[in-house]
């Protein structure tokens, strides 16, 4: 049946929805706004699953540029990347009087024609043509296949959201945008200060426990000195490296697998 036909007696606001694996279920869509540089999610809204990209896009593109405004950001939103299914000469023309440059890679069509549309949509389209095919739009293309998707496999995936029992919209984009608050918050968590997720936090304990017996070490030698203990002093030379230079090696081991992994 056909959401016209048939809504669900129990979620009425859910949406019969085919999926990518061809299966059909009752679903909801789920939108991320994500800044390149830093892979932080500027902006997370759940709509309906009949509703598509073309239709929500410019409510993520303004909720993003509320988001940063709220967040106390200085300047504007000023470009956008997405996949071809956003590419919309409406779209592209409503980013272009808004002054965005858009990124948006176009749905293969054999002819385009222009005398029955506004001059507006061809002007918008064939600079986001042209920009496109650029070097930094090969490159801003890329880094959305990469850091986008990456908040995606985070956060329904790794983080279970793919699934949900709650009933209603405005639940289910409650979850989702907790959901995506978390993922900001390890993300800072790991770039501020070097910390990895919890359930993989075990070489981050050994490093600082052997962080810590180095200064404890080193507070022995102090301890020695000012005693005249000569041995000690001795002793506690010759380990510090070696304790300095484990808790370096698996400090860096740890910080490096929390940056680069991606499941």
């Amino acid at each position: 049946m056909s959401n016209a036909v048939w809504k669900s007696p129990i979620d009425p606001e859910s949406r019969i929805t085919k999926m990518k694996d061809g299966r059909t279920h009752l679903a909801y869509k789920a939108e991320h706004a994500v800044d390149l540089e830093t892979e932080a999610i500027v902006a997370a809204q759940v709509t309906t699953a009949d509703r598509g990209d073309v239709q929500t896009g410019p409510e993520t593109v303004v909720l993003a540029q509320v988001s940063l405004l709220t967040a106390g950001k200085e300047g504007e939103l000023r470009e956008v990347v997405a996949d071809k299914g956003y590419h919309d000469n409406g779209l592209l023309a409503w980013c272009e009087g808004l002054e965005i440059r858009t990124y948006i890679p176009e749905r293969k069509q054999k002819n385009r024609r222009w005398t029955d549309k506004p001059a507006a949509h061809e002007e918008a389209f064939r600079a986001n043509r042209r920009r496109v095919r650029g070097k930094r739009g090969r490159q801003l293309n890329r880094w959305r296949s990469e850091r986008c998707e990456r908040t995606f496999a985070h956060v329904c995936e790794t983080g279970g959201g793919r699934r949900t029992w709650l009933r209603g919209l405005e639940n289910v984009n409650k979850a989702h945008t907790l959901r995506c608050a978390a993922f900001n918050l390890g993300l800072l968590m790991r770039k501020v200060w070097g910390l990895r997720k919890p359930r993989n936090g075990k070489n981050g304990a050994g490093a600082l426990s052997f962080g810590l017996s180095a200064l404890l070490r080193m507070a022995l030698i102090l301890v020695a000195v000012a005693t005249d203990g000569h041995d000690s002093v001795l002793w506690g030379i010759l380990a510090l490296p070696v304790l300095c230079g484990l808790a370096r090696r698996l400090t860096c081991r740890h910080r490096g697998f929390s940056e680069y992994n991606a499941s």
